[in-house]
C-alpha cells in the first residue's frame, strides 16, 4: 500500500493554518488580528501559529540550532498593535481557558522560531500543540504523514514582497513555500506600504502626497482585509480550475485608496537585484557574543542597513510584473513553485516568452483568465 500523501483534497470550507513572519499583534505586526477575524468570518476553521517576535528576512531558514520553545497566546479583541494594558497576560506557558471578560477571542500558539518552523510545526505537530499529546509523541511520524490542514496562509506581511530579491528573502513567502513543500496549498499575502505618494483614484501612480495615516489608513487596511479574504477564497475554490500545478500564490495588496475600486492583475516576478545590505557599525553593549567563543574580541562589526530605494521604487517598471502592478495601485497575484527554477534551453537562447497581464477593473477579474471566472 502506498504511504498516505500530504497533498490536500479541496473542500468547500478548508482547514487553514495561519502563519506570518512579523509575530503577534505589535507595532510591527498590526494586521494579523484583522485578517484572522476576516478569515473566520468566512466560516473557515483557522488555527494560528506565529513567531513569538519579529522574524522578517528569514527566507526558508528553519530553527535547528536549539530547542524551540512555545507559548499559548490569547488575542484580545481590537488589540491590533499589542498596546492593550493586559497584553502580557495574553501569554501563557500552558493551555488555559479563554478569558472572555478581558476580551480574549481565541487560542494561538507562539514559537521562538522562524516562520518556516511555524509552518512545519503547525502542520505536523498539531496534536502536540492542541491535542494533549506529550512533547515528542510525533517524533517517529512518517515523513508522508497527513496533516489536518488544507491550506496555509502566510501574512499579511507588514510591507510588500515584490520582485525576486524580496521574495527570495521574505519570511512571509518562505513560510508559504514551506507549506507547499509539505504538499499543502499555500498563499502568501503582503500589504504594500507607501511612505510617500500613495496612488489615488483620481491621479493613479502620478499622485503626490503624504503617506496615509489615522482613519484613512485604517479604512484602507479594512478594505485590504476584505479583499484578501475574498481573493484567497476564490483561489481556493478555483484552484483546480487555475491549474493544480500551482502550489503557492503570492498576493501583494497596495495600501492606498485605489482599493475602493480595486484592480487585480495576474503577474510575474520582477527580476530585481540586491544592492548593499550591510554597513559598518561600532561594537555596541549587548551585542551577541561572537562564535566561536574562542575568537578574539572584534573591533567593529556590520549591521543590516539596506538601501531599499531601488527595490521599492524602481526608475523603470516592466509591465506585467508584480512591482509594476503595485506601483500603479493594483493588486498583484503571482503563482510560485517552491524551487530554484532551472534555466530552460529556450530561455538561454533568448526566446523566453513573457506573460501578458492586464488589470481587471472594478474588483472583477474577467481579463485574468488563469485566476478566476466571475466577479468577486
Amino acid at each position: 500500500m502506498s504511504p498516505p500523501s500530504t497533498t490536500t483534497i479541496p473542500r468547500t470550507q478548508p482547514r487553514v493554518l495561519l502563519v506570518n513572519d512579523d509575530g503577534p499583534p505589535a507595532p510591527n505586526s498590526p494586521h494579523i488580528l484583522g485578517l484572522y477575524k476576516k478569515l473566520k468570518s468566512l466560516g473557515w476553521k483557522v488555527s494560528v501559529v506565529l513567531p513569538s517576535s519579529q522574524k522578517s528576512w528569514g527566507s526558508m531558514q528553519f530553527s535547528i540550532q536549539n530547542n524551540v520553545s512555545y507559548w499559548y497566546y490569547y488575542p484580545i479583541e481590537g488589540n491590533h498593535t499589542g498596546s492593550h494594558p493586559d497584553t502580557e497576560k495574553c501569554w501563557s506557558p500552558v493551555r488555559r481557558p479563554i478569558d472572555a471578560s478581558r476580551g480574549e477571542m481565541d487560542e494561538w500558539v507562539l514559537l521562538d522560531g522562524s516562520p518556516t518552523t511555524c509552518t512545519n510545526v503547525g502542520l505536523f505537530n498539531y496534536e502536540t500543540l492542541f491535542g494533549g499529546l506529550e512533547s515528542g509523541a510525533e517524533m517517529n511520524a512518517d515523513a508522508a504523514a497527513p496533516t489536518p490542514f488544507d491550506l496555509v496562509i502566510s501574512g499579511p506581511n507588514f510591507g510588500r514582497n515584490t520582485g525576486a530579491a524580496f521574495v527570495l528573502s521574505s519570511g512571509t513567502v518562505g513560510a508559504a513555500m514551506a507549506g507547499s513543500l509539505s504538499g499543502v496549498r499555500s498563499v502568501a499575502i503582503s500589504y504594500g506600504l507607501f511612505a510617500i505618494n500613495p496612488p489615488t483614484l483620481a491621479e493613479g501612480p502620478e499622485a503626490k502626497g503624504k503617506a496615509l495615516e489615522g482613519a484613512a489608513l485604517r479604512d484602507v487596511v479594512g478594505l485590504a482585509h476584505d479583499l484578501s479574504a475574498q481573493m484567497v477564497q476564490k483561489l481556493w475554490n478555483d484552484w483546480e480550475l487555475n491549474g493544480s500545478k500551482v502550489p503557492c500564490y503570492s498576493i501583494n495588496v497596495p495600501l492606498c485608496e485605489v482599493l475602493k475600486e480595486p484592480k487585480i492583475c495576474w503577474t510575474r516576478l520582477w527580476e530585481s537585484r540586491y544592492g548593499q545590505l550591510f554597513s559598518p557599525s561600532p561594537i555596541a553593549d549587548g551585542s551577541p557574543e561572537p562564535l566561536p567563543r574562542t575568537a578574539p574580541e572584534p573591533s567593529t562589526c556590520l549591521k543590516f542597513a539596506p538601501n531599499m530605494v531601488h527595490l521599492l521604487r524602481p526608475k523603470s517598471l516592466e509591465p506585467g510584473t508584480d512591482v509594476w502592478a503595485l506601483q500603479n495601485g493594483w493588486v498583484s497575484v503571482t503563482g510560485l513553485k517552491p524551487n530554484y527554477a532551472m534555466v530552460e534551453a529556450s530561455e538561454q537562447a533568448g526566446e523566453e516568452k513573457k506573460a501578458d497581464a492586464s488589470p481587471a477593473a472594478g474588483g472583477g477579474w474577467e481579463e485574468v483568465e488563469q485566476i478566476c471566472r466571475v466577479r468577486l
